[in-house]
C-alpha cells in the first residue's frame, strides 16, 4: 500500500516527537499471557498455554512490556511492531545485550503488517488504539481478526468517554496554548503547555466558586501537570488522541468479527460481585446485553480509559458470566473454576478487619504470613483447622467455606488478589541450593548499562521495578551458582571494602551479612531465585 504525502508527514512527526521527548517503556502486568490466560479461564474460555505462548505486541515501543515477559517466559516467544526506527533499534540493543533469543522489535508500519508472521496465542495493544486514525484502527482489529488463533485472546486499551470528555478540555488547552509556536520543538511546547495548564489553574482557585464549579477540570489539570513531559506530550500534544465511548469500541469488534470478553479491570466487568445494587439498576436499563450495561456503568463512573479483553466472535460463544454471581458461588461449576487458580494476595493484615467472617479472616491471616500465594485447597485446610482450634460447630464450617470462596472472588474483582492458572515461578531462597540463573543477570545488566534510559525493569508479575541498580548486579553475579552463605558474604565484603579497609572488621562482616540478607529477599520477590535440589556447593 503506498502512502500519501500526508501519511509520511504523521510518521515523521510522529518519529521527531519520540526522539524529542524521550519514552520510557513500562511493562504492565495485565498483559501477560499468564494472566490473560486466567482472565479467559475466569469466563470459561480454554486459551493457549500461557507457558509456550506466542504473542505479539502492536505499537511496542522499545519493548519495555515484552522484553522483560520474554526473561520470565524463555518457552514462549514475543514479537513486537513500532513505527519509531530509533525505538526499535534501541530496543534491538537492550535485547542483544540481554542475550535474549525468545523477542524481536521489527520496525514498520501496522498498514504494511506482513502477513507471513502467522498467528499468535495472545495479541497485545496497550495505549495504541487512541492515539491513530480510523484506518489504523480498522487495521488493528484486522490483523487481530486475522492473526489471532481461534482460541486466543487480544488485549487493546484505549480512551474512553465519558469521562475523557474532561480531559479533552486539558488537552484543548495545551493545544490552544500553543497555537502558532510552530518554532517551538515538541519539548518546548509540552513545558509551555504546562506552565499555560498551572496559570489558568492558579487563577480558577483564586476564586471559590470558580474552584467549586469546575473542580472536575481541576482535577484532572492537576493529573496532567504532575505527570512526565514525556506521558503529557504522549496523551495530550500528539496529533491523534481519539477516545471513544464503550460501545463504539464493541460495535467496532462486531464489524471485524471480534466480540468483547471482559475488562481487565473487572469492576467494570462484574459489579454483581460487590454491589448488588448497582448490578440490578444495570439490568433493568439493559436486559440481558452485558456490553450496554457496561457502557451504563461507564456514565455512572465517568469511565477515563479501558483495558479490553477480546477473542473471535466464533469463540464468544463459550463465555459464561457464572463466576461473577454471588448466589452461584455455591455451584460446582463455578468452584472448579476457582479451584483451577493460584492466587496472590495484594492487600496486608492492617486490611483483613474488612472480613466479617472471623474464620475467613484468620485464614487470610495465615495466608498472608506465609507469603501469600495460595490455591483454594490449601485456604481450606487452613479454614477447616481454624474451624476445629476454635471448636465451632459443624453448621459452622459450610457457611465459612461459602464466605472463603465469596471473599477469594470478590477481591479477585476489586484487584486485591492476582489469580493464575500457570503462576509465575517464585521460589524461597535456600543457602546451598539457590542461585540466579544467567538469564535474569544478563537482564539486570542490560538495564543497569544503559537499558534504564529507555525502559523499566520487571519483576516475575510484569511489575514495574524503577530501582534495579548495580549492587543488585553485583549480587546477581555472585550468586551465579549455588555457594555457602559464608563463601557469598565474603565475596561481598571484598567487594565492597577491597578499596577501603579503614572500616573495623566486624563492621565490615556485619555490613556484608546485612547486605546478603537483604539482597536474597529482594532476589525471591523480583523472581529472579531458582533452586538445585542438588549439588556441590562452593
Amino acid at each position: 500500500m503506498a502512502k500519501d504525502n500526508s501519511q509520511i508527514a504523521m510518521e515523521d512527526m510522529q518519529q521527531t516527537i519520540y526522539k524529542e521527548l524521550g519514552y520510557k517503556s513500562y511493562p504492565f502486568p495485565f498483559t501477560t499471557p499468564a494472566y490473560l490466560e486466567a482472565y479467559g479461564a475466569l469466563v470459561g474460555l480454554n486459551t493457549p498455554p500461557a507457558k509456550t505462548a506466542r504473542v505479539l505486541e502492536l505499537g511496542a515501543t522499545y519493548g519495555g512490556n515484552i522484553i522483560s515477559q520474554a526473561v520470565f517466559n524463555p518457552e514462549a516467544t514475543f514479537v513486537g511492531i513500532e513505527l519509531s526506527q530509533d525505538q526499535v533499534e534501541k530496543g534491538n540493543q537492550i535485547i542483544c545485550d540481554a542475550k535474549l533469543e525468545n523477542v524481536s522489535l521489527v520496525q514498520g508500519d501496522i498498514l504494511n503488517f506482513d502477513e507471513s508472521m502467522g498467528t499468535f496465542d495472545y495479541i497485545i495493544a496497550h495505549g495504541f488504539y487512541s492515539w491513530i486514525n480510523d484506518e489504523m484502527k480498522d487495521k488493528l482489529l484486522n490483523i487481530i481478526s486475522n492473526h489471532l488463533v481461534d482460541n486466543g485472546i487480544a488485549y487493546v486499551s484505549y480512551n474512553t468517554y465519558p469521562g475523557w470528555h474532561t480531559m479533552e478540555e486539558v488537552r484543548q488547552l495545551m493545544l490552544f496554548a500553543n497555537r502558532g509556536q510552530d518554532k517551538l520543538t515538541h519539548k518546548e511546547k509540552v513545558l509551555r503547555g504546562k506552565t499555560v495548564g498551572s496559570l489558568v489553574g492558579a487563577q480558577i482557585l483564586n476564586y471559590d466558586n470558580l474552584k467549586e464549579r469546575n473542580s472536575k477540570f481541576l482535577g484532572a489539570l492537576r493529573s496532567v501537570m504532575q505527570k512526565d513531559d514525556y506521558y503529557v506530550g504522549h496523551d495530550h500534544l500528539e496529533p491523534h488522541n481519539d477516545p471513544c465511548y464503550f460501545y463504539q469500541f464493541n460495535d467496532h469488534l462486531k464489524a471485524h468479527n471480534l466480540a468483547y470478553v471482559c475488562d481487565a479491570d473487572l469492576t467494570l466487568s462484574m459489579v454483581r460481585t460487590y454491589d448488588e445494587s448497582i448490578a440490578a439498576k444495570l439490568e433493568q436499563l439493559a436486559p440481558n446485553s452485558q456490553a450496554d450495561q457496561e457502557q451504563y456503568l461507564d456514565f455512572i463512573l465517568d469511565t477515563t480509559f479501558r483495558k479490553s479483553i477480546i477473542c473471535k466472535a466464533s469463540f464468544a460463544n463459550n463465555i459464561n458470566f457464572a463466576v461473577a454471581n454471588p448466589a452461584e458461588v455455591d455451584t460446582i461449576p463455578v468452584r472448579t473454576i476457582v479451584n483451577s487458580f493460584v492466587f496472590q494476595i495484594l492487600f496486608d493484615e492492617e486490611a483483613l478487619e474488612m472480613f466479617e467472617n472471623e474464620l475467613v479472616r484468620d485464614t487470610f491471616q495465615a495466608i498472608i504470613k506465609d507469603g501469600g500465594t495460595f490455591n483454594m485447597i490449601e485456604a481450606l485446610a487452613i479454614l477447616k483447622a481454624a474451624h476445629e482450634a476454635a471448636h465451632a460447630s459443624d453448621d459452622e464450617l459450610e457457611p465459612a467455606v461459602c464466605s472463603l470462596y465469596k471473599a477469594v472472588v470478590e477481591h479477585m474483582v476489586r484487584g486485591g488478589i492476582r489469580f493464575y492458572k500457570t503462576f509465575p515461578v517464585k521460589e524461597e531462597y535456600m543457602e546451598g541450593l539457590s542461585y540466579i540463573p544467567a538469564r535474569f543477570t544478563n537482564f539486570v545488566k542490560a538495564i543497569v548499562n544503559g537499558g534504564s534510559e529507555y525502559m523499566y525493569g520487571a519483576n516475575m508479575f510484569n511489575d514495574a521495578i524503577g530501582d534495579i541498580s548495580e549492587e543488585d548486579l553485583l549480587f546477581m553475579e555472585l550468586l551465579n551458582k549455588p555457594k555457602a552463605k559464608s563463601t557469598v558474604i565474603r565475596k561481598i565484603k571484598d567487594a565492597l571494602f577491597s578499596a577501603d579497609q579503614s572500616q573495623p572488621t566486624k563492621h565490615q562482616n556485619a555490613m556484608a551479612e546485612a547486605f546478603y540478607n537483604e539482597l536474597t529477599t529482594r532476589m525471591e520477590q523480583l523472581g529472579f531465585i531458582r533452586s538445585k535440589k542438588t549439588g556441590s556447593i562452593s
